[in-house]
């Protein structure tokens, strides 16, 4: 058999119609990490943007809520002897509801038609007292019990109940419950003064070095927000609240 020494095809090469040449593996393999890298980007791109609309949505919901709750608080209040202003606090008298006098009384207490926010609270409401000369008088709340028919005006929600006033004002006409409260920024958020605790209000992202409750012109009080900047917007909200009493 004759010796055929022609030269043959190597076996296994790297080319070929089967197969990938090592470079362009090496391509196929750049371009697939570029493209994972990509996506992760993409994605925390937008989960970054997603959180300050998040941020966002939250900083204009508790601005609109701060806005409204010192807005009619310093609305019910008449001047200064319902409201004060110290070291960027707000002291006031927080009306919580009013009163109406019966026609017919007890020979002890007030009979009112009541309704408010909240219930009165003998605890901690005094009553500013509207009596038959025009006036306005303080009393301390004593103690507040049901009463039946009293022939008190008919109100939709209000109900009838018999009050101890301290002093008593036997010829009020109306009164407004209110305890005494304050509100101030601090520890990151809105608070109001309770008791003796100053509870927060709001969530805890407010710049409150940046924040303020001030007298402003015309006994306007301006309150500044200031958030942490992770929302969309980074500027300060500013606006001013008068009494309507």
């Amino acid at each position: 058999m004759p010796w055929d020494d022609r030269p043959r095809a190597a076996t296994g090469s790297s080319t070929g119609p089967h197969g990938f040449a090592l470079i362009e593996a090496l391509v196929v393999g750049t371009v697939g990490l570029l493209v994972v890298q990509t996506a992760w980007s993409v994605a925390a791109a937008q989960s970054a943007v997603a959180s300050r609309v998040v941020a966002g949505a939250e900083e204009l919901d508790q601005t609109r809520l701060i806005r409204h709750l010192l807005s009619v608080e310093v609305a019910s209040a008449a001047g200064r002897g319902d409201r004060s202003i110290v070291s960027g606090e707000l002291h006031l008298r927080a009306f919580r509801g009013a009163a109406f006098a019966c026609s017919e009384q007890p020979a002890a207490g007030w009979a009112v038609a009541t309704d408010g926010y909240r219930s009165p609270n003998s605890d901690k409401d005094s009553v500013l007292v509207l009596s038959a000369d025009g006036r306005w008088r303080a009393s301390a709340l004593e103690h507040r019990s049901s009463a039946g028919s009293r022939n008190c005006q008919p109100l939709e929600g209000f109900v009838t109940e018999v009050w101890l006033l301290d002093p008593p004002r036997p010829a009020a006409l109306a009164g407004i419950y209110f305890e005494r409260g304050g509100y101030r920024f601090s520890g990151s958020a809105l608070r109001y003064l309770a008791g003796s605790r100053w509870q927060p209000l709001t969530s805890t992202r407010i710049q409150t070095d940046s924040s303020t409750i001030a007298a402003s012109t015309g006994g306007a009080v301006e309150t500044s927000v200031a958030w942490d900047g992770r929302g969309l917007d980074r500027l300060a909200s500013t606006w001013k609240s008068w009494s309507r009493r």
